[in-house]
């Protein structure tokens, strides 16, 4: 019994968790003008380029926004996880690859800081522009 107790409260710990994080991704707003509302912070201007050609969604948040994890193949430069701006004209799924077109890259425009009390995450957000 005290195993299966102890399942139960691994299962609710995470489903909490999970809960929290999806809460506080769920409140941020997207801006198009320089701002900084709560965990998010969006940069007047972009910011260094971020490694990877292509990415894949791991995630789609409610608001349309997707996480998304990618490595530049080259040379093995690895972005655990970053955040692309949902936007209407182009839904994003799970499971999706967004590739980086040639003459292009993928440019930090933010970041938004995530997670529970004790594990806080802060991941780059960003968007595909010109060299």
């Amino acid at each position: 019994m005290r195993n299966g107790m102890k399942v139960l409260i691994s299962l609710l710990f995470v489903a909490i968790a999970g809960l929290l994080i999806t809460t506080t991704v769920i409140n941020m707003r997207q801006v198009s003008t320089p701002a900084s509302k709560g965990d998010v912070v969006m940069f007047e201007k972009p910011r260094g380029v971020v490694p990877g050609k292509s990415f894949r969604v791991t995630e789609v948040l409610p608001n349309g926004n997707a996480l998304a994890m990618g490595c530049e193949e080259e040379s093995g430069n690895c972005i655990p996880e970053v955040l692309f701006v949902g936007n209407k004209s182009m839904p994003y799924y799970d499971g999706q690859i967004i590739s980086v077109p040639k003459g292009k890259v993928a440019k930090q425009t933010g970041t938004l800081r995530y997670g529970s009390r004790n594990n806080m995450k802060t991941v780059p957000i960003v968007k595909i522009m010109a060299e």
